[in-house]
């Protein structure tokens, strides 16, 4: 009389891959997936000539997964069925057959027969959630950190000015000596209103669009002094003085800080010229401009190469998100420093 054959170890993990909630397959020592259940062909919409191949290779090769990803995952496969651990854990990130992507976590654990390892069990969870909150976290965390040394340093300077100044009206009592102290004062609020509009994320920004006269922004940033003093022999020429649509706080802001960038690093006499053109509102000076692969580096946060507040150009990919505009760094026609806040469109 025929017997049923005795169940093998693969069959055993079988039946518990099937029975799974996650994604979930069995390798054999070859690295070939020999079963996968339901739940990861539904989630995955792969084919089965895909789900039962050689894997990390086939995945790889089909574009599901990068190159890098499949060495990291092939690799740590290889330490279980060596049985060099007994358990391992593994993060790729997964492009689906609806082309969205998903980060995943992996369990690895062994399978083994009389003390060997013949194979291994892989359960997959969804992390992209988890793993986009860390990063959210992260993100949040280093822009706090450059964030205090920002305003630990930059406002120790107008601090300390206007302290000075106010130590000077006791011991004199010239009240003269007060214009100073409520300039440093001045300059504490906007440095403030910089820091405020750069900890923010760009979606919880309360956006209160108008039409906005670039001419008079311009011209109020030119000369408020809020973002440093133009040189006598210095020029602000407005191509286009008609309205956009913008909230105008936060476009003084980042207009404010284009001026006084081009100021601070446009050389002598500079030209400094505003407008609005097919692309957006631009800042445009004649100085030496910056070479297209540094471009990128000017606009991190904290990076300054004249002593300035070391916001850079930051807060103007802020304000720009907080719109829905993009910001593009390039060389103004008299082959200077050019940066244009795309999208921002005239008010009709």
């Amino acid at each position: 009389m025929d017997t049923a054959p005795e169940p093998t170890p693969t069959d055993h993990a079988e039946s518990i891959v099937n029975a799974l909630g996650d994604g979930a397959y069995v390798l054999d020592a070859d690295r070939n997936r020999v079963f996968v259940n339901d739940r990861l062909r539904e989630v995955t919409g792969f084919d089965e000539a895909v789900l039962h191949a050689k894997h990390p290779e086939r995945l790889v090769e089909e574009g599901y997964w990068s190159a890098e990803a499949g060495e990291r995952y092939r690799a740590t496969v290889e330490r279980v069925l060596a049985g060099e651990t007994e358990d391992a854990r593994v993060h790729v990130t997964t492009t689906l057959s609806d082309g969205s992507d998903v980060t995943t976590e992996t369990r690895l654990t062994p399978i083994e027969r009389d003390g060997a390892v013949v194979g291994l069990v892989g359960v997959i969870r969804d992390v992209t959630d988890r793993v986009e909150r860390e990063r959210d976290l992260e993100r949040l965390n280093d822009r706090l950190e450059r964030l205090a040394g920002f305003l630990s340093h930059d406002l120790r300077n107008p601090l300390s000015v206007a302290q000075g100044y106010l130590r000077l009206v006791r011991e004199t009592g010239e009240t003269d000596r007060l214009d100073p102290a409520e300039e440093a004062l001045s300059r504490i609020e906007a440095l403030i209103d910089d820091a405020l509009v750069m900890v923010r994320d760009p979606e919880v920004i309360d956006i209160g669009a108008e039409p906005v006269d670039l001419g008079d922004l311009a011209a109020d940033c030119w000369s408020s002094g809020d973002f440093g003093e133009p040189p006598a022999d210095a020029d602000l020429v407005v191509d286009d003085p008609g309205p956009v649509r913008a909230d105008r706080d936060l476009l003084r802001r980042a207009l404010g800080n284009l001026i006084g960038n081009a100021l601070d690093h446009a050389g002598e006499a500079p030209t400094v010229r505003v407008g609005l053109g097919d692309r957006g509102v631009y800042v445009a000076d004649d100085g030496p401009g910056v070479p297209a692969a540094d471009r990128d580096a000017v606009a991190e946060f904290g990076v300054s190469n004249g002593g300035g507040t070391g916001i850079g150009l930051a807060i103007v990919e802020r304000v720009a998100a907080a719109h829905g505009w993009t910001v593009d760094l390039g060389e103004s026609p008299s082959g200077g420093f050019e940066v244009t806040l795309v999208g921002a469109e005239r008010s009709t």
